[in-house]
């Protein structure tokens, strides 16, 4: 199991938090004061706590998130590095003095006795949330309540793919792998997320994300995260926004929406960047987003040749 180093985290955040005024930095500070770790899970007082702890893994840059999290590239999870973030290795959090454990899509609430025998007759259980993760379909159309359909067409996902002719391990100090005979690819691509949670009263929080990854193709099988590092180079400008049947969604002070995202590293891993979110009080009905991002995403592999460079071109 992943050790949580808590006072890492707390520094992380404190560090990683927007500009705002004393009382509500004060405010995240002690909340974060409250999350414990039991038996290699996050407590969590209420659903309002965990929303705080979503809100500031989305933000968070994936190393961070790796380091103080349960976030792992090896998971395969159908949900946001921030969600994963929050899920330990059996997928459970605590919640309230009960467990809350995530399947397909669902949370479900597990009292801490019999666990096993709980999970064995899902049918039974009390759900208390949901959760949905999906690249925004090109091809989308407006009129669901998932918040993960496209306003318009737009190509989401920008692919190149090459055969790598060199990489230098470990941002040039390690081993120099030469040609792979598999074929890699850049993707680039917007997922969004839909979430809500229980308690008293329900919240619904919808989000785009931009992600930057890299994949390869074992012998003609299914495409796979490669985890060679690379030069990465981000310079977008975001005017995205959710909309519903009747116009743009009215925007409350804790949203969010990053209209510069920028990003440079010379050796880096996978990324995933948080564009936009919205918080509301139940579902917004009709909710799709309008994806309006442009600008350039440039990769390459780590000591690989130059032609292997591929500047993207971004018109979404």
């Amino acid at each position: 199991m992943k050790k949580i180093i808590f006072l890492l985290f707390i520094m992380t955040v404190i560090i990683s938090c927007e500009k705002g005024d004393v009382n509500s930095i004060e405010h995240e500070a002690s909340v974060e004061s409250t999350i414990e770790s039991k038996t290699d899970r996050f407590s969590f007082k209420d659903w309002n706590e965990f929303n705080d702890l979503y809100s500031k893994f989305s933000k968070l840059g994936m190393e961070e998130l790796e380091m103080n999290s349960f976030f792992s590239f090896d998971r395969d999870l159908e949900v946001s590095p921030a969600i994963q973030g929050i899920l330990n290795n059996d997928n459970e959090f605590e919640l309230g003095g009960k467990i809350i454990w995530f399947k397909d899509g669902k949370f479900y609430e597990l009292d801490a006795e019999g666990i096993a025998a709980q999970k064995s007759n899902i049918e039974n259980l009390k759900e208390v949330g949901s959760v949905s993760y999906t690249r925004v379909d090109p091809k989308g159309v407006p009129g669901n309540e998932t918040g993960i359909g496209a306003a318009k067409t737009v190509v989401v996902d920008n692919q190149y793919e090459f055969r790598k002719q060199r990489y230098v391990e470990n941002c040039g100090s390690g081993n120099v792998q030469g040609t792979s005979p598999r074929a890699f690819k850049y993707v680039h691509e917007v997922y969004a997320e839909h979430l809500n949670t229980g308690g008293p009263f329900r919240v619904d929080t919808y989000r785009i994300f931009l992600r930057v990854k890299l994949e390869y193709n074992p012998k003609r099988r299914r495409w796979r995260l490669s985890g060679e590092r690379r030069e990465i180079s981000i310079n977008l400008s975001n005017n995205s926004f959710l909309r519903n049947h009747n116009g743009p969604v009215s925007s409350h002070p804790s949203d969010v929406n990053n209209r510069s995202v920028v990003f440079s590293s010379s050796c880096a891993t996978h990324q995933t960047l948080l564009l936009n979110s919205v918080t509301a009080p139940g579902p917004i009905a009709g909710a799709h987003w309008d994806i309006n991002v442009s600008g350039t995403i440039t990769e390459k592999m780590y000591g690989d040749v130059e032609r292997n460079r591929w500047r993207d071109r971004i018109n979404w």
